[in-house]
């Protein structure tokens, strides 16, 4: 399994992080208390880096649920364009003080992740059209060494940007896509945080070798002067 997400999935992951973050929270039990704080970003040689105890790109969905438990929701998400993405997602997630949900990628080819959905065991539509499938026992067995290719960090407290420049450092760039949301942009420790004045912010983490890719759904999205 090619330990790189595909180009879709990077395209996708706002949409995707968007349909977690609109569900309700449901009774789960939170993950240990000794959870790594989101600044907390440990890069490697490789070009990897790790995050919450999880090593990009190397860090196993196994090895994810164990470290993470096993309250959560796991499935494929495909929105309006057909664009998809294999995601594990936590309701209830905690870090330090800092309260939050918690999305994990799932490095998946495109074509793997159409013919899961057409054998997936349950499929249906959620309230803003994306559609949710839910993997049959055999592919739910199949993917578990797969690897964990990025990480969505949605805090339930909304953080300024002094907040988040105090925490994670002055960015090496900064993107405005709008008068309302403006990108934090961290490329040696593999992190996008948008900041939005209307929302929630979200921090998208992958390893920095791959931090390009990120980079994708920003280069249609930024304002032109």
């Amino acid at each position: 399994m090619n330990k790189t997400f595909t180009q879709l999935l990077l395209l996708a992951i706002v949409c995707i992080a968007g349909y977690w973050l609109l569900q309700p929270d449901s009774e789960q039990s939170p993950p240990p208390q000794s959870m790594p704080l989101p600044w907390e970003i440990e890069t490697h040689a490789d070009g990897t880096s790790s995050v919450f105890g999880l090593q990009l790109e190397t860090t196993t969905v196994a090895a994810a649920l164990q470290l993470l438990g096993e309250d959560h929701e796991l499935g494929i998400i495909s929105d309006q364009q057909d664009r998809s993405g294999l995601e594990i997602y936590y309701s209830h997630f905690k870090t330090g003080p800092l309260k939050a949900k918690l999305i994990l990628g799932v490095a998946a080819e495109q074509a793997e992740l159409e013919k899961m959905q057409a054998a997936a065991s349950v499929a249906s539509y959620t309230s803003s059209g994306s559609r949710k499938f839910l993997l049959n026992e055999s592919d739910l067995a199949r993917i578990q060494q797969w690897p964990i290719a990025s990480v969505t960090l949605i805090p339930a407290a909304q953080l300024d940007t002094d907040t988040i420049v105090a925490r994670f450092g002055p960015p090496a760039k900064q993107v405005v896509v709008d008068d309302e949301e403006t990108h934090f942009l961290y490329p040696e420790k593999g992190l996008d945080i948008t900041h939005n004045s209307e929302a929630k912010e979200l921090m998208q983490y992958v390893a920095p070798r791959s931090f390009e890719k990120l980079l994708l759904p920003l280069n249609s999205a930024v304002v032109q002067p």
